[in-house]
């Protein structure tokens, strides 16, 4: 089965733009490229990647472009831009000249306001996204659910997709945690414009993890965005905090075992295709 990584990184912490990466972090705090990657993904059939955003820069952006624009198997692109900023948009219109460029993402999670995507004066960001055809990738945490609703719901146009189930700590096995994350992610599902990304799951959950923790949270979306909305990632090389990119693909295919080989296909394939409208 041809493999899509929907959600995967490249970084170089020597162009300093990584404000969020631990310095005392021997997985994280190093280069990750490309011949990184293909070496530890060897062992399955990927076919092609989305590479993501990890720094709040524009700069940022332009370096991964530059890496996608020599390599096949990076197919898509997701950047930043300042949302802030209104002069932002004629930056983003820049990188669209680009065709591997598929979206932007900004780092929500990090951003203390609770409530700052909710900022009326990114109306114009928005409906200029939905206006170039682009995505949005949303990161958060569940106390994020309820306005990304608000955000989906207003731009019924807006393609917008969930980044890592909302990040829910599963390692905190909290019952109530767990049905407040239902609801809201339940909500989110019967939106058509929504999807889920089916990646970033083994960092919340504790070092000694196993398939069966991830277990209730993967039959969730499962049956509330079934197989036509959910798109697995690797979010590679920040699953090697708890795993390898192999381990997290494994796990994957085991929580996904008993559906058909074509909602397998959705998954791991079709949907990041069509989602992203990557040119393959």
């Amino acid at each position: 089965m041809k493999i899509i990584d929907a959600h995967q990184h490249f970084w170089d912490p020597s162009r300093g733009d990584y404000s969020w990466m631990p310095q005392d972090s021997k997985i994280l705090n190093r280069k990750y490229d490309l011949e990184d990657l293909t070496k530890d993904s060897k062992s399955i059939e990927l076919y092609k990647t989305v590479l993501v955003q990890a720094a709040a820069t524009n700069a940022e952006t332009e370096y991964m472009l530059n890496i996608a624009e020599s390599s096949d198997l990076i197919s898509g692109v997701v950047g930043w831009i300042n949302f802030e900023d209104p002069n932002q948009l004629e930056q983003l219109k820049n990188f669209t000249k680009n065709p591997k460029f598929v979206g932007v993402r900004p780092m929500i999670q990090d951003i203390p306001d609770k409530n700052w995507v909710l900022n009326k004066d990114f109306d114009i960001i928005f409906k200029t996204i939905i206006d170039l055809d682009l995505c949005f990738d949303a990161l958060g945490f569940p106390i994020h659910l309820e306005n990304f609703y608000i955000i989906a719901s207003k731009y019924t146009s807006l393609r917008f997709i969930i980044d890592h189930l909302m990040k829910p700590k599963i390692c905190n096995n909290n019952q109530e945690e767990f049905i407040q994350w239902k609801k809201g992610m339940y909500k989110l599902s019967k939106l058509e414009n929504v999807y889920c990304k089916f990646s970033g799951m083994v960092t919340e959950a504790s070092e000694k993890w196993t398939d069966q923790d991830l277990k209730p949270y993967v039959d969730e979306i499962l049956n509330i965005f079934t197989d036509k909305k959910i798109m697995w990632g690797s979010d590679w090389p920040v699953c090697n905090l708890r795993t390898n990119y192999l381990g997290w693909y494994n796990t994957a295919t085991n929580l996904t075992e008993k559906l058909s080989l074509a909602e397998k296909e959705n998954i791991f394939y079709n949907n990041a295709k069509s989602f992203y409208k990557l040119k393959i």
